[in-house]
C-alpha cells in the first residue's frame, strides 16, 4: 500500500469519526434535555438508551481501533523513514557528483581554452596576379585616357 492510499483512508476515517462525534454530541444534548424534563416516564428513557446503544454499535463499526490506528501510524512513520533515507542518499550522491563537476570544472578552467591566435595580415594576403591579355593591340584615345588617370594615382 503506498502512503498516499494510507493518509487517503485515514482522512476518510477521521471525518467520518467527527461526524460520529458530532451525531453523539447531540445525542448527549438530546438525552440531558430529556433528563431535565421531569414528566419522562421509565419506558421513554429505556426507548432512548436502547436507541443510543443501537447507534453507539452502529458508529462502533465505522471507528478504527486504537490498536489498528497505531499499527498504520507506525507503518506509515517506517515508509516515512525509507523514504527520508532514499532521498538522503540521492541527495548525498547528487552532492558528491557536483563536486566532483565542479573540480572538473576547476580543473578545466586552469588550462588555457585554445591556443592563443597571432595575427599576420601578410600571411593572408595573396600575390597580386598580373594580367597581361591584349598588349599587342593598337592604343585607342581611350586607352590612352585610362593609362594616364592610371599613372597619376
Amino acid at each position: 500500500m503506498s502512503s498516499t492510499t494510507i493518509l487517503n483512508d485515514i482522512l476518510e476515517k477521521l471525518s467520518i469519526l467527527t461526524k460520529e462525534d458530532l451525531a453523539k454530541e447531540e445525542v448527549k444534548e438530546e438525552t440531558t434535555e430529556l433528563s431535565e424534563e421531569p414528566t419522562e416516564s421509565v419506558e421513554e428513557v429505556e426507548a432512548s438508551e436502547e436507541v443510543e446503544t443501537q447507534e453507539n454499535e452502529n458508529l462502533a463499526e465505522g471507528y478504527v481501533s486504537e490498536e489498528k490506528y497505531l499499527e498504520d501510524m507506525s507503518r506509515l512513520k517506517a515508509e516515512i523513514d525509507a523514504i527520508k533515507k532514499m532521498i538522503d542518499e540521492e541527495m548525498g550522491y547528487m552532492k558528491k557528483e557536483k563536486q566532483a563537476l565542479s573540480e572538473q570544472v576547476e580543473e578545466l578552467s586552469k588550462e588555457p581554452a585554445a591556443e592563443a591566435i597571432k595575427h599576420n595580415p601578410e600571411e593572408g594576403q595573396a600575390k597580386k596576379l598580373n594580367f597581361t591579355y591584349g598588349q599587342n593591340k593598337p592604343q585607342t584615345t581611350f586607352d590612352r585616357v585610362m593609362a594616364r588617370i592610371n599613372n597619376k594615382q
